[in-house]
């Protein structure tokens, strides 16, 4: 199998405040431990009409429900969003989010468009711009449930900005949003949208992909009819509604494809190269285009080519109606819905999910025809997200990059760009966080995304433990420079003052942790923590640890400052906060 791969750096920061710095260890200790353990209506003749019943009041709903919901549907609970939830409701809230007209969609290359009209030269533009201000607009714009299901499509539709010039910057940012517009639309719409976008033309190699030729020499290339297979629709094996594999008489997984159907799926996508282009100079590299790839019948193979299950795509030298045969094919393909649900229900509530939870949810997408929008609302709404299991594997580790936006939304951080409105952040290596924490936006090192949805935890007599796709980027290096990473972003940003132009980095709200430290509130800043960070799910045992903590900083004269972003970094490096539930 082919694929685009990059190597991993790792590099460290300063050392971490001394107040925490010796207990990193056991942390470390005490999470690996954890994780391997594993109608009213008028009346007739004009009479007075009787206005509809209000409608019922949402059941009630606590601040740790409601920001533990919040944690899986957004980037991280706010106190202002914890209130909306509890007033209207967990169904209501995610309308609210479904609805464009009442959550505008963010998109990133207006923003960077912008930024260079402002005065920044555009040869000063590079990736980390885009890659900031993604994350800044995560942690702070409206429409969390679109960014969190968009953020949730590119680790599957998977486009990385290694080995991308600053000529490709308009085209991944645009490679985003295009998958922000389409977060709430059909599978299909997304299939086609991403199939034909140049940045995954250029990525996969079906960008000027040719049909071959009479002598032998051109072959079509098979990155993508491969990979819209295996990683983008109907995966490895046959799946049932459940997910469980489809089995031959044998007792054996079925294949849903092999080598002759990925040949045959490279010529399907042959004929399709960067908008503009003439036939004269199809294929020729264009680092700019962001528009959808065109047809060139020319170049597309025009015989009939049997993909899977036996189906036959005969359109000629059309390659569109090819096109549209296939994204037929592939969002009909009884597979794709069970493939496709659990690794959303993975990115955003558990990452061993029930097969009657997949089905469930499976449920929901044949009945809306892959509508994105209600299958995300089946995920979140059903019993399995609402209610965490006492099950160890249930939940997911959280990710590294969501980390970072949790914080900025939780302490309310502010940031005062410089006059061209740039958001381009140096605290740490904010420039590129691949380097501290193994993840950015659009960013993975392969079109395997940063971590697999099948990695499993290793266990100690070398079996298989649980599925836990995100800490296959977590070991002893990814650990202490992530740690370092948030000890960056919090020692030196976290304060009580409001934010000055051009800082280095967003600056925390800290201001209520402060006023608790001062009062000699060790508890109520440990409740507080719990909360925004938390959702309600400390441990009695880690609680402990934070007011005993917070305690003996105060005994030793340690300001209320100091105490507020120990315990911060102290909560964001415990296993109850590594894992969400």
């Amino acid at each position: 199998m082919s694929s685009k791969r990059s190597s991993m750096r790792a590099s460290s920061l300063r050392p971490a405040n001394p107040a925490i710095r010796a207990g990193s260890g056991l942390l470390l200790v005490a999470l690996l431990f954890l994780l391997t353990a594993c109608g009213g209506g008028g009346g007739r003749g004009g009479g007075p009409i009787t206005p509809p019943p209000p409608p019922p009041p949402p059941v009630s709903i606590s601040e740790a429900e409601a920001a533990r919901f919040l944690t899986q549907a957004t980037f991280g609970p706010t106190r202002a969003d914890i209130a909306r939830v509890r007033e209207i409701g967990y169904a209501q809230w995610i309308d609210e989010q479904l609805d464009p007209a009442r959550t505008p969609v963010t998109l990133v290359l207006p923003h960077l468009q912008q930024v260079v009209a402002n005065g920044l030269p555009e040869g000063d533009l590079g990736q980390a711009h885009r890659r900031n201000a993604w994350l800044w607009f995560a942690a702070n714009n409206r429409d969390q449930l679109r960014m969190r299901m968009a953020f949730a499509l590119s680790e599957i539709f998977v486009v990385s900005d290694f080995e991308s010039g600053q000529a490709q910057i308009p085209r991944v940012a645009d490679y985003q949003d295009t998958l922000a517009r389409n977060a709430f639309g059909s599978y299909r719409g997304v299939l086609k949208a991403v199939t034909l976008h140049p940045a995954m033309g250029a990525y996969l190699s079906h960008a000027g992909n040719r049909k071959a030729s009479a002598d032998g020499k051109v072959v079509p290339d098979e990155n993508y009819g491969r990979e819209v297979m295996q990683l983008f629709s109907i995966g490895l094996v046959e799946r049932n509604p459940d997910f469980s594999p489809v089995l031959d008489a044998g007792g054996q997984p079925v294949p849903t494809y092999n080598s002759a159907v990925v040949a045959a799926m490279a010529r399907v996508f042959t004929g399709w190269t960067y908008a503009g282009q003439s036939d004269a100079n199809y294929g020729r590299v264009d680092a700019r285009s962001y528009a959808p790839m065109q047809c060139h019948p020319a170049f597309h193979d025009d015989k009939p080519k049997t993909i899977f299950r036996g189906i036959v795509i005969s359109s000629g030298n059309d390659c569109a109606a090819d096109l549209e045969q296939v994204l037929d094919a592939l969002s009909n393909h009884p597979s794709t819905a069970p493939f496709i649900s659990r690794q959303l229900i993975q990115r955003f509530v558990t990452s061993n999910p029930s097969p009657a939870y997949i089905q469930r949810v499976v449920q929901a997408w044949t009945a809306s025809n892959g509508d994105l929008g209600r299958v995300l609302r089946a995920i979140l709404l059903d019993s399995e997200a609402r209610t965490a299991s006492s099950d160890p594997a249930y939940g997911k580790p959280r990710e590294p990059l969501l980390r970072i936006a949790h914080l900025w939304r939780a302490y309310q951080a502010k940031y005062v760009p410089p006059a061209d409105g740039s958001l381009r952040f140096r605290a740490g290596n904010t420039g590129d966080l691949t380097v501290s924490i193994a993840q950015d936006s659009q960013r993975a090192p392969s079109v395997f995304n940063f971590f697999e949805p099948d990695y499993r935890v290793p266990m100690a007599n070398g079996s298989q433990g649980a599925y836990a796709p995100e800490l296959q980027i977590v070991n002893e290096s990814t650990f202490t420079t992530g740690h370092n990473q948030s000890d960056a972003l919090l020692w030196n940003y976290a304060t009580t003052a409001a934010p000055t132009a051009n800082t280095n980095a967003p600056v925390l709200d800290i201001t209520r942790l402060v006023q608790l430290a001062d009062a000699g509130d060790h508890a109520g800043m440990v409740q507080d923590v719990n909360l925004l960070l938390c959702g309600g799910g400390l441990s009695p045992a880690s609680v402990g640890t934070m007011t005993r903590m917070l305690d003996s900083l105060r005994s030793q004269g340690r300001s209320s400052s100091e105490r507020a972003r120990s315990l911060l970094l102290l909560a964001l490096s415990s296993p109850d906060y590594a894992i969400q539930r």
